[in-house]
């Protein structure tokens, strides 16, 4: 059974998976078992979990804060250089409340990264949505190494919990495989800057209440906590900073997938109050072209497909368009 992190609402518990058997393999089927039973409780029961012994270097983990916060340390017309408004892919950096959730302005700031193609890119010169080169901050060479790293790690770790998804929904462990060979995943580095209390009665959410848009989201915190999870009877639950985990919670492309049979949770941030909360999550996500639409092994003649078919591609355009104020600026 599963480690439980206990909090005193209904919400049951945020579990805490090893998924070792899952980036170790070693043919232990017994402990494989164990670790996809308790993805799958995790899954149907709450929506997020931790995971633990997930193999990423913790000099890697380390070095990651220092340079974020660097970063938002800038001045703000260091950061405006690479605005998102220069991009046409939405990448780049986002000031303080110019992003929307429900309409909303939310208190953070933030930087978007996806998969860095060169102008020179054969498919950045046919012009496919979506695909082009970052915005990076001149002369933080290191800067653009480590997160780059943290790109190539967090593909790697999202394949694996993809395998145990898979596994757990009684699915081949590579069946979403080729959905992912191209993954079009987004990675985020957010700040959520403390307030001072006469300010509180004009501040939003960090983040507004939400279920995520994708597929499935890796989270990597600083010791800031700060993210509320909404139970099943309807309380917010913090999620509590447990230090050598990241946080897992699965988002609205598996709840299609599996017609509901997994399902996204409601949750947000509440912004810090003379503290900084840093976090950097991790989008992975289906290849562009993916067709999303529930499986036949979730649906019946008692339980009809309740979502039509999405390009992924598409429905993450628009989301972004609907996300950012500078569109209409």
């Amino acid at each position: 059974m599963a480690n439980w992190v206990k909090n005193d609402s209904s919400f049951e518990a945020i579990p805490i998976i090893d998924i070792t058997p899952l980036v170790i393999h070693n043919d232990n089927s017994k402990s494989l078992q164990k670790t996809v039973n308790e993805i799958r409780d995790a899954c149907k029961n709450v929506g997020f979990f931790y995971i633990k012994n997930h193999q990423i270097p913790k000099d890697h983990l380390s070095a990651l804060n220092p340079l974020v916060q660097e970063f938002f340390n800038l001045p703000l017309e260091e950061k405006m250089k690479i605005h998102i408004s220069k991009s046409d892919i939405f990448r780049g950096y986002t000031p303080l409340g110019k992003e929307l959730t429900n309409e909303k302005s939310d208190w953070h700031e933030c930087v978007d990264f996806g998969l860095d193609l060169e102008p020179s890119h054969p498919e950045v010169i046919e012009g496919k949505q979506l695909v082009g080169p970052n915005q990076w901050p001149e002369n933080h060479h290191n800067f653009r190494k480590v997160l780059e790293k943290h790109w190539d790690l967090m593909i790697i770790l999202g394949r694996a919990i993809t395998e145990g998804l898979a596994i757990s929904l009684g699915l081949s462990k590579n069946y979403f495989a080729p959905y992912m060979s191209k993954s079009h995943s987004y990675m985020r580095i957010s700040n959520y800057p403390p307030y001072k209390n006469n300010q509180e009665e004009n501040i939003g959410d960090g983040i507004g209440a939400h279920i995520d848009y994708g597929f499935l989201t890796i989270l990597l915190q600083n010791n800031i906590g700060g993210l509320e999870i909404k139970n099943f009877n309807n309380e917010w639950i913090k999620a509590p900073i447990i230090p050598g985990t990241f946080l897992i919670n699965i988002g609205h492309m598996i709840q299609r997938w599996t017609n509901d049979y997994y399902k996204a949770t409601i949750h947000r941030v509440i912004p810090p109050k003379n503290k900084t909360r840093c976090s950097l999550p991790f989008f992975f996500e289906p290849n562009f072209d993916t067709v999303v639409a529930p499986l036949d092994k979730f649906c019946s003649a008692d339980n009809l497909p309740r979502y039509k078919p999405i390009h992924f591609g598409d429905y993450l355009e628009r989301t972004f368009k609907t996300s950012y104020t500078y569109a209409v600026e």
